[in-house]
């Protein structure tokens, strides 16, 4: 399934580097350098986020976004603005015309990834907080009240304390979906209360706002470093908190959810191995092989969680095989390779029904596929086998040459490559994706 992300800006830079690390990151970037050729592209493309800078050649960026969301057609698309002042007030007026979000240049490889990803994986809430529970650590009476006020008026559930110990001991039952504490505490220092907060927790993956009168940059630092992912000063914008606890609240969904989804990969995972005696730990070992080849590769993001999940899931279409021919020691007759080949279709239809997975039921069905066009279900050649496939091939490839089987002693390490390397030179494998398995080969010797 395609991901498509609209930029538009007048920067060739910019859109270069824009569309390199959403490229990186598995997203199909589309680009426009004037305001009217950006919204002719919305409407053709129908793209599933637009990022959109304030300043354009021919017509603002707010007119862009007004004339946008005015369409039928394209009212519906999430848009990032983009600035470079961090106190733009057209910002201000884009967030309150309907903006998803914002971002100042110089944008981040992190950032624009996060962000992007934040649009793709969050499902839409009925209300704007849909009662998610916020914990407030403020000592302020005053400040107090006004935060929890507002948050109950936007929709979430608060629950205000006014010491850090508190806020630790609250924090600690991992029940709060954003942590908003201010940074001077009459017990604790703000940082300090961070830092306890993250390690008391599970996953590490709540999101803390702190509210500050400080501004100076060591102070940011020092704040990032112990924990915090935003800084907001005192006096509070109250439209600028709007969008970050919008913001936030979704992202903190996509974390748990990803979360839940990874436990359950991971009890799939050890149901192919009991199907498949024989291949201990190998889904996993495959996971984590396309994860490091990806890295190497310049992956980024969500593309990376995309390879864990394929190739931990790689095999799952075998559960549907008949145990006795995936365990037989000898050498296969053509029907039962037959039925063996059917694993990546099986994989594809168990996987895709699941929301959020169709384009890891993709790479399933197809990471058997070689760029000579050799390989099963569907012989892809070529461009059509996309860099996740023949990530993901290779790292099943090596994982299976270098174990066991019930016809064969695994391979060494250096064997393998060599296997590798010839078929490589028959043009089955992508030289790129084999330059990088060899300079993995240390790093894949600890999994």
């Amino acid at each position: 399934m395609e991901r498509k992300v609209l930029i538009i800006d007048d920067d060739e830079e910019s859109l270069r580097l824009y569309g390199d690390i959403l490229r990186r990151a598995g997203y199909s970037p589309k680009t426009a350098g004037t305001g009217w050729e950006g919204i002719d592209l919305a409407v053709k493309e129908q793209p599933g986020l637009i990022l959109l800078d304030l300043r354009l050649p021919d017509i603002t960026g707010l007119t862009v976004l007004e004339t946008l969301h005015t369409a039928l057609s394209t009212k519906a698309i999430p848009i990032i603005v983009v600035s470079a002042l961090s106190n733009d007030d057209n910002v201000m007026k884009a967030m309150q015309m309907g903006a998803f979000d914002y971002v100042v240049k110089p944008i981040t490889y992190d950032d624009l990834v996060r962000r992007v990803e934040l649009v793709f994986f969050s499902r839409e809430r009925q209300g704007e907080g849909e009662r998610a529970p916020v914990l407030v650590i403020e000592d302020s009476t005053a400040d107090g009240s006004s935060l929890s006020e507002q948050l109950v008026g936007w929709g979430y559930t608060v629950k205000w304390v006014r010491t850090g110990t508190e806020g630790i001991e609250q924090a600690s039952s991992g029940n709060y979906d954003v942590v908003l504490l201010d940074g001077l505490l009459p017990d604790i220092n703000g940082f300090d209360v961070v830092k306890q907060i993250r390690s008391t927790e599970r996953l590490g993956i709540t999101p803390i706002i702190m509210l500050t009168v400080l501004s100076g940059l060591v102070d940011k630092l020092k704040g990032f470093e112990s924990g915090v992912d935003v800084f907001l000063n005192k006096p509070v914008s109250w439209e600028e908190l709007r969008v970050r606890m919008r913001s936030l609240t979704h992202l903190r969904g996509m974390s748990k959810q990803r979360f839940q989804l990874s436990e359950v990969v991971s009890v799939i995972t050890n149901a192919i191995e009991l199907a498949e005696t024989t291949e201990p730990r190998h889904n996993q070992k495959v996971a984590s092989i396309g994860v490091i080849l990806g890295k190497r590769l310049g992956v980024l993001g969500h593309g990376l969680w995309i390879l864990e999940m394929a190739g931990a899931l790689h095999d799952v279409g075998k559960l549907a095989i008949d145990h006795r021919i995936l365990t037989k020691p000898g050498k296969l007759d053509a029907a039962e390779w037959a039925e063996v080949v059917r694993h990546s279709e099986f994989g594809e239809r168990i996987i895709k029904p699941v929301h959020g997975f169709a384009e890891i039921a993709e790479i399933v069905r197809h990471h058997h596929e070689k760029i000579d066009g050799s390989g099963y279900p569907d012989n892809l050649r070529g461009d059509e086998v996309s860099m996740y496939v023949r990530i993901v091939g290779v790292a099943d490839s090596y994982e299976a040459l270098t174990s066991d089987r019930p016809y064969r002693p695994a391979f060494a390490r250096d064997e393998a490559l060599g296997i590798l390397r010839k078929e490589t030179e028959e043009g089955r494998w992508d030289p790129v994706v084999i330059a990088a398995l060899t300079e993995s080969l240390d790093e894949l010797e600890h999994l």
